[in-house]
């Protein structure tokens, strides 16, 4: 049976060296897409040895132009897709922060970027003026749609992290009041325990008024 195949149909000489180079340059590449790369190397393939009098796939000179221009071909493809790849709303709205906050240190610390605090402020209150506009046209509706439902999901995912963010710093503050306000009430509780320890030593006849009337002072002083 085998060799009625072998004597009805004849393998071509020229495709184990093809299926070869083809399988060799497919594995270099790892290509997400087997069909599209098979494609590009018989376009440059066929390309080359059209401008060629010798076989490419067995003229190691010839092979090596057609392999190197394959690859930068592949490589350019590759290139152009990532750039066009779309990017997270997730990432867009990261850098519209990281942005956002950069604008708020050159704002805050001008000359520390050799920038003039006049201009800037100037820039700020346009800027502000600019927002509340854009506020008030959000607020009214175009045929009963309203524009705040227009967002993009990059703006909605930066108004949530926003919103985290305000949460964050809303918390730290009300942390950093409550141990102000703790400090402030021990050392109120410490003065009038202080006192009162005093005034109950006076009357007992174990310290005399000037002496506690002139601890109080340099205590004062002390805290000064």
């Amino acid at each position: 049976m085998a060799e009625q195949l072998s004597d009805k149909y004849k393998i071509p000489e020229t495709l184990r060296p093809l299926l070869e180079a083809l399988a060799r340059e497919t594995i270099r590449a790892q290509p997400t897409d087997v069909v599209s790369f098979g494609k590009l190397f018989f376009d440059i393939l066929s390309h080359h040895q059209q401008d060629s009098d010798k076989s490419i796939l067995t003229d190691n000179v010839s092979y090596d132009m057609f392999r190197m221009d394959l690859q930068q071909r592949y490589k350019n493809i590759m290139l152009k897709e990532n750039m066009t790849r779309s990017v997270s709303p997730e990432d867009v709205a990261a850098t519209k922060i990281q942005a956002a906050f950069r604008g708020h240190q050159v704002r805050m610390h001008p000359e520390r970027y050799g920038v003039d605090a006049e201009l800037v402020r100037r820039r700020s209150s346009d800027k502000l003026a600019t927002l509340d506009f854009n506020k008030d046209q959000k607020r009214h509706s175009i045929g009963g749609y309203s524009l705040e439902h227009s967002q993009t999901p990059e703006n909605r995912a930066a108004t949530k992290i926003q919103a985290e963010f305000r949460g964050y710093l809303a918390r730290k503050n009300i942390q950093a009041m409550r141990e102000q306000n703790d400090n402030a009430a021990t050392k109120i509780q410490a003065h009038v325990r202080g006192f009162l320890t005093r005034k109950r030593l006076g009357k007992e006849g174990l310290i005399s008024p000037s002496r506690s009337h002139s601890s109080l002072q340099s205590h004062k002083s002390e805290e000064n």
